[in-house]
């Protein structure tokens, strides 16, 4: 470790200091300059979870551990605080020379490990956005397009930083009206949900439905979860997002015919809302609506249980004695660990659409496919398999060993009424097969 004396020192300026560097700023073909915006995602669970205090302490933290890596780094014009959970690093390069993905693994690496004051542990999960001034760009342009990179590395699964992609006029203008409109579509219920259903692979059976939320924009047509979510990211409205799914579908289950109620329900869980009080909060929406627990499945990315696993574990534990089930979504497509595996109640592992296309040939992706169906039948999980599109991929899946799985083979997913005729049609089937 270098002797911290010998840091050279960098201040911290206010957020009014950027936004005036940024207002003179206008890149041209001698002028260029890169922001990285990096953002705390779980700021708000650690207010939450040790108080606002504790909150500060990390924020300065954070502050500290971020100036004391820019001193290394050529060529730093500013790191300012902003508002909220966000630090603001601006480099110049006046030859127009960009900066590399390495300096923001750099302030990404000097973020990590405890930052929580003495006596309280506090490990957080920072995102990087990244944006590279072209000539003639604003630096107001400039930084919209590092906070929609940093809304795609929220949304990100695996890689903890993105890069903004080229932004255009149009594209400005379609992310500004899409956050302006997003609170009113919340607050007046202008987001649907559809069920996407999900079927044993043995039997065939129809087994329960995967909730996925969309928004028939007015400009833009129907936008899926990922733009939602992006979006949702940009205003910080994630949580009230993810609110209003999560309770309109635990309604909807409720109100499922009596004829259907082996089925299981799934919803997606955000990374950030896995919170020291959210069993008590899902508790009081399932009660409020009479949906049993135990055909609830809440499904997390890998990234979601590993930010904080001791308090992901806690809470896992209380849902699961109450009959709820834990998927872990996407598996294989993040940074995945046996270790944790083993420490978390898990159900269920999901594998990634983006894995299954391939699988009827004799190649690596079937091989990958085995194994994690060997791994997660040893450690007595079942497993789902998303994207399933031909009959082919199907028979892989069967042979194989899968548990369950979900596709437009079967069916696309549905509006809600459409999936309860659905549902009693499939019911019905049975019924006369067993007859």
């Amino acid at each position: 470790m270098p002797d911290r004396a010998l840091i050279p020192t960098i201040r911290i300026a206010p957020a009014r200091d950027a936004h005036l560097w940024l207002s003179a700023f206008e890149a041209s073909a001698g002028r260029s300059a890169t922001l990285l915006l990096l953002g705390i995602r779980d700021l708000k669970q650690i207010n939450d979870l040790h108080g606002r205090d504790v909150g500060n302490v990390v924020i300065n933290a954070v502050g500290r551990r971020i100036a004391e890596a820019a001193a290394s780094v050529e060529n730093i014009v500013m790191v300012a605080r902003m508002p909220g959970r966000e630090f603001l690093v601006i480099i110049g390069h006046p030859n127009g020379k960009g900066v590399s993905e390495a300096v923001a693994r750099k302030f990404l690496a000097a973020v990590s490990g405890d930052v929580g004051p003495q006596g309280v542990e506090v490990h957080i999960s920072a995102r990087i956005g990244m944006a590279a001034a072209v000539p003639g760009q604003s630096g107001s342009i400039l930084l919209q397009r590092a906070q929609s990179a940093l809304a795609a590395a929220y949304a990100h699964k695996g890689r903890k930083y993105a890069l903004a992609a080229p932004l255009t006029a149009e594209n400005m203008v379609a992310n500004a009206t899409l956050d302006r409109d997003l609170r009113g579509a919340i607050e007046q219920g202008q987001i649907a949900l559809l069920l996407q259903p999900q079927f044993s692979v043995v039997s065939g059976q129809l087994a329960g439905a995967e909730v996925l939320a969309r928004w028939a924009h007015p400009n833009f047509g129907e936008l899926g979860a990922a733009q939602l979510f992006a979006a949702a990211d940009r205003c910080d409205l994630r949580e009230e997002l993810s609110d209003l799914v999560q309770r309109e579908a635990i309604a909807i289950a409720a109100n499922w015919p009596a004829a259907l109620e082996p089925l299981r329900l799934s919803i997606n869980m955000g990374a950030g809302e896995l919170t020291d009080d959210y069993a008590r909060h899902l508790f009081d929406m399932l009660a409020t609506s009479g949906f049993s627990p135990q055909r609830l499945t809440l499904e997390l990315t890998e990234e979601s249980l590993v930010r904080d696993i001791d308090l992901a574990s806690a809470q896992l534990q209380v849902l699961r004695k109450r009959g709820i089930r834990i998927a872990l979504d996407d598996f294989g497509t993040g940074y995945s660990s046996l270790a944790y595996l083993k420490r978390l109640p898990i159900d269920y592992l999901k594998l990634d659409k983006a894995m299954v296309p391939d699988i009827d040939g004799q190649g690596k992706d079937r091989i990958i496919v085995r194994a994690i169906i060997a791994m997660g039948h040893a450690l007595d999980l079942k497993i789902i398999a998303e994207g399933v599109e031909r009959q082919a991929e199907l028979e892989v899946l069967r042979a194989e060993g899968c548990d369950y799985f979900q596709g437009y083979l079967r069916s696309q997913p549905l509006a809600s009424d459409d999936f309860t005729a659905f549902a009693l049609a499939e019911a019905q089937v049975r019924t006369d097969l067993t007859a």
